[in-house]
């Protein structure tokens, strides 16, 4: 704690560390906003309404939101600086801060001297130091400079009570800092560079590694590729394909690869298995190896025609098989 003989009580402080500076070096006010402002417009008008009446020619301030507005310290910046060595601190805190909130009149016993207090809905509305106890006529000096208490003040000066000293960051949560700098701005856009530089890199990397995956992806389809164009019977089914697909693209209706699975589907629900298979003219032919007398032709026939892909089947007898042929679905909708 820094005292009034600017004798730093404790150990050594360091620059750009909390100061707790003796309530015999601040001065206090508490500024009552408009109603109907923002938090944000209330910090506003607070700072403003502190470097209005800043009482140093250099002056520190420390702004504490209140439900009614702002409790706004002072203190002298240059004094308190030339008592750290020259160095300024980082953040200042008058000890009354760390004091504790009360209710209507007190005197609270300070590192040096007294304080007298008025609180009001756990605000601190008005506060006045002495070296001393308070005289009778000081107390009346103090309580008449009060605007409209909602409790009498007593006639006089209540006995000085202790309070320890809260440590902890608790009285942050009402801090109202400073307005924003244009050095503020600078580190915050240097703030800025050095995320967007740390994503850019995070991406980069990202991608190598996708290109990497990818890479790895192409040389592992290629070899598919290799092992599928070495295999005569994948082969015969890729050329199929391609003949369908061409197909449908030129007759612009129906789903042949539907079609024909489809028709296998149906023709496996009997055991039947197809030895080929053909489409032309908008029709699907499908032969199965069997003697028509082995084979439930009426079940088959209505199963094929129950699927959506075909209709209109029609089985054509031969020596060692039996032939069905059926319209694609999309032809047989068209004419309907």
């Amino acid at each position: 704690m820094l005292l009034e003989a600017d004798i730093l009580a404790g150990s050594v402080h360091g620059a750009g560390s909390p100061l707790l500076l003796s309530r015999a070096l601040c001065r206090y006010r508490h500024f009552r906003a408009p109603p109907g402002l923002t938090w944000r417009q209330v910090a506003n008008a607070a700072r403003t309404f502190a470097q209005a009446h800043a009482p140093f020619s250099e002056t520190g301030t420390l702004l504490m939101r209140t439900p009614a507005g702002a409790g706004i310290w002072w203190w002298d910046a240059a004094r308190i600086a030339a008592a750290c060595g020259g160095k300024a601190p980082g953040v200042v805190v008058p000890e009354t801060v760390l004091r504790g909130a009360g209710e209507a009149w007190r005197v609270v016993a300070c590192a040096e001297g007294v304080e007298a207090q008025y609180w009001e809905d756990g605000t601190l509305l008005a506060s006045s130091w002495r070296r001393e106890p308070f005289t009778r006529e000081q107390w009346v000096a103090f309580a008449l400079g009060v605007e409209a208490p909602a409790s009498a003040a007593p006639l006089a000066a209540p006995e000085p009570i202790e309070l320890p000293l809260r440590r902890g960051g608790a009285w942050r949560r009402h801090w109202i800092k400073p307005a924003a700098t244009w050095r503020d701005a600078e580190a915050a856009l240097a703030t800025v560079a050095l995320c967007a530089a740390a994503l850019a890199a995070f991406f980069a990397g990202q991608g190598l590694r996708q290109d990497n995956s990818a890479a790895a992806d192409t040389r592992a389809a290629a070899a598919i590729e290799a092992r599928i164009g070495a295999d005569p019977a994948m082969g015969r089914v890729r050329e199929q394909t391609a003949l369908l697909q061409a197909y449908d693209a030129a007759l612009g209706d129906g789903d042949v690869l539907a079609a024909a699975a489809d028709a296998f589907a149906a023709l496996a629900q009997f055991g039947q298995q197809p030895e080929g298979w053909q489409v032309e003219a908008g029709a699907l032919r499908v032969r199965v190896l069997a003697a028509s007398g082995d084979m439930q032709l009426r079940e088959i026939v209505a199963a094929l025609e129950a699927t959506e892909s075909l209709c209109e089947v029609e089985p054509t007898f031969q020596p060692d098989a039996v032939a069905f042929a059926a319209k694609l679905g999309a032809v047989c909708g068209a004419g309907q």
